[in-house]
């Protein structure tokens, strides 16, 4: 399977695209048989509509840029996004992602900053049944990060999980193999570490959730059963 991660991270040595690139290509611990490229959105390093279709799978990063910012490179992103749900490319949005899939076919009204940052391990329950989220247990603990949100979905979407700060955790198109998700369950207990140390040198330090208690709250399978099941939709 030839999979395209757009990693939409500014920062080369930043951590989201190695976890989610370790997620994707050993989502439990064994090789998934993916063929992964990795191309970088901020760096105008994206593929052109014509090449996009060599791919079997297309996955979005998360990133530091607010959603709601506008720049020639994320008007290029918005046009792959909408070129990729088009041709029906099985897509996944992660964090920043999950957010520019909403943008993308809903328009700028669609994401705004959310009322209350949420860092940390977030409780998150499901609320409609998906193909992306077949196994999941109706409510887990995952890694959260971000301070924009998805408040309008594109029509015909359906809201697949919510938590408390988060009413869109994670959101599934109609008529397309398309699916958005908030949250980082690629994110482990060593990387949810250096983000809490990170918060915690700024000033004044954010509200963080459950910051001491990753080892009982991680869960590495919950990753593992997304990308499989992306990988079968």
């Amino acid at each position: 399977m030839r999979v395209l991660l757009i990693d939409n991270t500014r920062d080369p040595d930043s951590w989201g695209s190695a976890d989610l690139r370790r997620a994707l290509t050993l989502p439990d611990g064994k090789a998934a048989g993916v063929a992964l490229t990795t191309l970088r959105a901020p760096h105008q390093d994206l593929p052109s509509l014509k090449k996009l279709a060599q791919f079997d799978r297309l996955v979005l990063s998360g990133s530091a840029t607010s959603v709601t910012e506008d720049a020639t490179w994320i008007d290029s992103l918005l046009e792959l996004i909408r070129f990729a749900v088009d041709r029906r490319l099985p897509l996944l949005g992660v964090c920043y992602g999950h957010q520019m899939l909403a943008r993308a076919l809903a328009g700028s009204q669609a994401v705004r900053k959310a009322a209350t940052p949420e860092i940390g391990w977030a409780t998150v329950e499901l609320k409609a049944e998906s193909s992306l989220t077949r196994g999941l247990p109706s409510s887990f603990e995952t890694f959260s990060n971000h301070h924009d949100e998805v408040c309008e979905l594109p029509q015909g979407a359906t809201v697949l999980a919510s938590s408390k700060l988060c009413p869109v955790q994670a959101f599934a198109l109609g008529g397309a193999p398309a699916y958005g998700i908030q949250f980082h369950p690629e994110r482990d207990l060593e990387g949810a570490a250096e983000t809490f140390a990170a918060k915690k040198r700024l000033k004044p330090v954010p509200s963080l959730i459950r910051a001491s208690e990753g080892p009982k709250l991680y869960n590495p399978a919950i990753a593992a059963t997304i990308v499989r099941n992306f990988y079968s939709s």
